[in-house]
């Protein structure tokens, strides 16, 4: 085994052979015949087995990635992700010297592991050039595949790469990394309609390629479609051009119905799109401008513009071959993108969703005392309930108390302040004026609106005509018997206050309570006749390895004469997609629910609806118990 060792050394670094036979990736080179071929989504192998010596060997070429910036942090990389997990060698490697060859800089280590009792090696070849990384892996428990090792190795030729051009192309972009658009589930906007949605999502490579992909489902329909492209961007000060190499469109069967990949049924080339887009960022999300909608992208969100957002705020893509989206995010900035978005560090449970891209353009993001909603230059805050600012009063003392509590420490130089109603069962509270942001200087047109039981929202524009182009009417003319329909814009905003759910979300005792109470009265006589009441207590358990446990409570009957009953479920949970839950069992057979949550101060509340009888499509609060 050692003479293995020391003839990959000198050998492979002796010479690099032209001879070729296969590609993959940017690697040619001569395959071993008679061996096992098997490409997979990072890699492609070789294997080699003799059952009658009991001896095997394996050799890897893994797909390239973006280089870390020299060969010794890419080797020692690469040596943890494919020696150390793999195959756990028992001792340090042993190393050569750094050698290079047309431009790439290449080294080698070797390390010992035991398998299956046996004494075998593993090799680990690395190139690094031209801010790319590629590796070979060969493992062994024989010296009799040592003549295959090196013939391989010395097969191996690396494609000429263009010096200097890509480091130009993306030098400081500040789009690379994963951008994503959260789904499009038409049955929670419209409770009646068929559950449907859509994703697109991007990933930015430091080494001037890309990757899109674009997932439609619906569940009347007996595919679901796919989009996979992927190309190479070019930067020119604030302009980033696609310049796509292949795209198809997937269409793939349904497994039992569901939302999965089961058959390729049909694949089919795209027409390759160049686009040039004008990019900036805002709220940490990635604006692209460009004169006309495209294919790849499809509708705009606002106007003439994209609006992609980091990790966090859209659920990834799965793809068939098992591949994720976000596993292309490992060496990007990625991590900085997280960490530069907002998250709720007093909530008593941490979630995997704060922030929510909605197809309309709006981008909806957790805060510590409120929802903040984004769009364009308009910003909407949906308040979190707080003592003090909703009490029994006139319209203009509750406005002007509540304004003071959650608006005004936020602004100075407050002009033609006023309040206003609207006489109806709920009676629509408003506050309006001008004042100047204590954190940004700058002068805004402020609308406060409370309404029935939902919390109090605050409307920032740029100016008063800001406002009346979203919302279609000037607040400064409201009063008492205005149309009333003129406020349904602004009590719709309390519905982006709603956020992805995932299975690490949940563990906890979740439970919502209901009291209802009837006075009953004769008829007849007009005599009281008793009292009815109704109770119930409904609780999720879920514990660890996506097991639960459910209860359900109910108390009815006249004072007197009240039964009770309980029903218990347990079993399994899973999340089909980010906006539904599914119970293996619950009242003896598998229910799905849509799911969100919703943020209150410091917490969350869990919103769920059967997706099999959505009724009036009002969801179930569910709040955590205290331990």
């Amino acid at each position: 085994m050692k003479r293995i060792l020391i003839l990959c050394f000198s050998i492979f670094f002796g010479t690099i052979s032209l001879a070729q036979k296969e590609t993959y990736d940017i690697v040619n080179y001569t395959a071993p015949k008679g061996w096992k071929n098997e490409v997979k989504n990072n890699l492609t192998s070789y294997s080699s087995t003799n059952s009658k010596n009991n001896t095997w060997c394996q050799i890897f070429i893994v797909k390239s990635g973006v280089s870390k910036g020299n060969i010794d942090d890419d080797f020692n990389s690469d040596w943890q992700d494919f020696a150390v997990k793999n195959y756990k060698p028992t001792d340090a490697p042993q190393v050569s010297e750094t050698k290079e060859a047309d431009g790439w800089k290449i080294k080698s280590g070797v390390g010992g592991f035991v398998f299956n009792n046996t004494n075998a090696l593993v090799l680990v070849t690395t190139f690094s050039g031209y801010n790319r990384c590629v590796s070979v892996v060969a493992a062994t428990n024989s010296t009799d595949y040592q003549k295959d090792i090196e013939d391989f190795l010395t097969s191996l030729d690396l494609a000429k790469q263009e010096t200097g051009t890509q480091e130009q192309k993306t030098e400081n972009a500040p789009f690379v990394g994963a951008w994503g658009k959260s789904n499009t589930v038409s049955q929670i906007n419209n409770r009646f309609g068929n559950y449907s949605y859509n994703k697109q999502q991007y990933t930015f490579n430091a080494d001037g390629t890309y990757r899109f992909l674009a997932k439609t489902y619906d569940e009347k329909d007996a595919e679901t479609f796919l989009i996979k492209e992927k190309g190479s961007y070019v930067l020119k000060g604030n302009s980033i051009t696609l310049i796509p190499t292949s795209s198809v469109i997937e269409a793939w069967s349904k497994k039992n119905g569901g939302d999965n990949w089961n058959t390729l049924k049909s694949s089919q080339k795209r027409p390759l799109e160049t686009v040039t887009y004008q990019f900036s960022k805002a709220d940490n999300n990635l604006l692209l401008q460009t004169e006309k909608q495209t294919q790849r992208d499809g509708k705009f969100n606002t106007g003439n513009t994209y609006s992609y957002g980091p990790p966090g705020t859209f659920t990834p893509i799965s793809l068939p071959e098992g591949d994720t989206f976000m596993k292309e995010i490992i060496k990007t900035k990625t991590d900085q993108q997280v960490s530069a978005s907002p998250i709720n560090n007093n909530s008593k449970t941490k979630f995997s969703f704060f922030s929510t891209n909605f197809d309309d353009g709006w981008v909806g993001t957790e805060r510590e005392e409120w929802v903040e909603v984004v769009k364009g230059d308009t910003k909407v805050l949906l308040h979190y309930p707080r003592e003090g600012t909703v009490f029994p009063a006139d319209p203009a003392p509750m406005t002007t108390t509540a304004w003071n509590i959650l608006v005004a420490p936020r602004y100075s130089n407050l002009r033609n302040f006023k309040t206003s109603y609207i006489v109806t069962y709920e009676r629509p509270y408003l506050g309006m004026g001008y004042a100047t942001e204590k954190e940004t200087g700058k002068n805004v047109f402020i609308v406060f609106f409370h309404q029935g039981h939902e919390g109090w929202i605050e409307f920032v524009t740029p100016d008063k005509n800001s406002f009346i182009q979203q919302y279609n009417f000037d607040p400064e003319t409201i009063q008492w018997d205005s149309n009333t329909d003129l406020m349904i814009p602004l009590a719709k905003m309390s519905g982006y206050n709603k956020f992805a759910v995932a299975a690490s979300d949940f563990k906890g005792v979740w439970t919502s309570d209901f009291t209802g109470i009837q006075q009953l009265y004769n008829v007849y006589s007009g005599q009281y006749a008793g009292m009815n009441i109704s109770q119930s207590n409904e609780e999720f358990i879920f514990e660890e390895g996506n097991s639960y446990r459910w209860r359900l409570l109910a108390v009815n009957g006249v004072v007197g004469n009240i039964k009770a009953v309980e029903v218990k479920s347990a079993g399994q949970f899973s999340i089909p997609n980010n906006w539904q839950i599914k119970f293996s069992k619950i009242e003896g057979k598998p229910h799905t629910y849509h799911a969100f949550w919703s943020c209150i101060k410091g917490a969350r509340v869990l919103n769920l609806l059967d997706a099999a009888a959505p009724g009036s499509g009002i969801y179930t609060k569910f709040g955590l118990a205290k331990k």
